[in-house]
């Protein structure tokens, strides 16, 4: 059985092989708010700009996507009061299969994630369930501008390669 700080490794990589497949510009650790009272931190922030027909256009950042992902590895984890911050227009919760089946045998909801990713029996890729609460009609959760959430994804990796 593995460790609450080995799972939480496995499933970070996890996200970062899934971010970095799927050509997001990402960070770990991404802080808003710095220095305030209403200041988070979320495990991983990604961006993809919108580039119709694979062109640069002048609107492909605002139009861009970002992506959250919290990394939960236990009850213990999800409930201690650290994370479960979601500020992207898709959000996801990531954790193990057994975490997934306790929040859906507790009935608990999860309002702004698009789905819990859980790992696949190889463990080798992160397989999409369905979130209680979310909401198919509401297209985007975000409600911070781009140049913001931009701005605190260089900052988290300007801050990891500071020595």
């Amino acid at each position: 059985m593995s460790t609450r700080s080995e799972t939480t490794v496995m499933l970070g990589r996890l996200v970062e092989r899934q971010l970095t497949y799927r050509h997001y510009y990402w960070a770990s650790e991404v802080s808003f708010d710095k220095g305030t009272p209403q200041e988070r931190r979320i495990d991983y922030v990604g961006f993809k700009p919108f580039t119709p027909n694979y062109a640069v256009e002048p609107a492909s950042v605002e139009l861009g996507t970002f992506v959250c992902y919290e990394v939960k590895s236990c009850m213990a984890d999800f409930t201690s009061g650290n994370g479960l911050t979601f500020y992207g227009d898709r959000n996801y919760l990531v954790c193990p299969l057994s975490l997934y089946e306790q929040l859906k045998e507790q009935k608990i909801m999860l309002e702004a994630v698009n789905a819990v990713l859980c790992p696949s029996r190889s463990g080798l890729s992160l397989i999409p369930r369905p979130a209680m609460g979310y909401s198919p009609e509401k297209q985007s959760y975000r409600r911070r501008v781009a140049s913001e959430m931009l701005w605190q994804i260089v900052q988290a990796n300007h801050e990891r390669e500071q020595p």
